[in-house]
């Protein structure tokens, strides 16, 4: 607790994964890949605890047992509306500030963390997120997100489409309205770790064997837990591992997501303009993005912290 606000982890996680089905118990090098996440964050030296969101499919019935087996918190709620599983997650363990972290990221890791919260405590309630994934500069498979319950819940009022409601956060910083009402501040990748091409999630069964492979150094006594230099280390002593990785094609989602506010933000342009072919300019996620059109939101409100 810190400031007198209770600060939790919470995992959105489901067995019906729509590219890798049941790969929130996929065994990763003997371990399930939740165990792997859990043991990871529960390093955290700032977290008040963890808790698991999850859906109420009866599919799912099997990551309460999991949850109970290992004496983790548990929430269930809205399979869709992940926005609101958040939320109710919140609540339901009396959480102040939620850190996200989502289930396809075991190598997530417990000092990245407590860097983010100390950030984001160190200013609160100045900002209302902040991430490691404004500007992609970390491997994917260290996102992170910290965020007040109060403005989930103020955003769970605003969003009106199923989009944002599944993707629950990203509204409130790709979104062109959500980033002119909502504070954002981001925190970048230095040295070794600023790897931004390299991909460490749990997406396809490659991914699978490839994090099977990482994990088992530290079943060979490498480390009691592989911290992110070691992880990139390994990548570049033994290139040929992270190949069939790398040339799977993934849909970069949060790009996609960006297109379609893109899209949408030109068609009420040229309404407005009175013209139904009339184009807006592009609009990039970061104000001091390359290239990208300045925002009204003042730059101050951006705030970057490097590791």
């Amino acid at each position: 607790m810190i400031n007198g606000k209770v600060i939790k982890a919470i995992i959105p996680a489901r067995m019906t994964s729509n590219r890798l089905p049941g790969k929130v118990l996929m065994s990763l090098a003997g371990k399930p890949n939740l165990q792997r996440m859990i043991e990871r964050v529960k390093a955290s030296k700032l977290l008040d605890g963890i808790v698991i969101a999850i859906t109420t499919n009866p599919q799912d019935d099997c990551l309460v047992d999991f949850c109970l087996a290992n004496n983790v918190e548990c929430f269930r709620g809205s399979e869709n509306n992940v926005l609101e599983r958040l939320i109710n997650a919140a609540k339901d363990t009396n959480t102040d500030v939620i850190v996200e972290a989502t289930s396809d990221c075991p190598l997530i890791w417990h000092e990245h963390i407590d860097c983010l919260i100390d950030l984001h405590m160190e200013s609160y309630p100045e900002h209302d997120l902040t991430t490691n994934i404004l500007t992609r500069t970390f491997p994917r498979g260290f996102d992170l997100r910290i965020v007040n319950i109060e403005v989930l819940e103020k955003s769970l009022k605003e969003i009106d489409n199923q989009r944002d409601l599944e993707h629950a956060l990203t509204w409130l910083y790709l979104n062109p309205e959500g980033r002119k009402r909502y504070k954002v501040q981001s925190w970048e990748a230095q040295g070794v770790q600023r790897r931004p091409e390299l991909s460490l999630t749990l997406d396809t069964e490659s991914d699978s064997e490839l994090l099977s492979w990482i994990f088992s150094f530290e079943s060979q006594g490498y480390n009691l837990q592989l911290n992110p230099e070691q992880v990139i280390g390994l990548i570049d002593t033994y290139p040929g591992q992270y190949e069939k990785v790398s040339r799977v094609q993934r849909k970069d989602y949060f790009a996609e997501l960006e297109e379609a506010y893109k899209t949408k933000d030109a068609m009420e342009q040229a309404v407005l303009n009175g013209s139904p072919t009339k184009k807006a300019k592009p609009v990039g996620i970061l104000n001091n993005t390359k290239g990208a059109k300045k925002q009204d939101e003042p730059k101050k409100r951006t705030r970057t912290k490097k590791v």
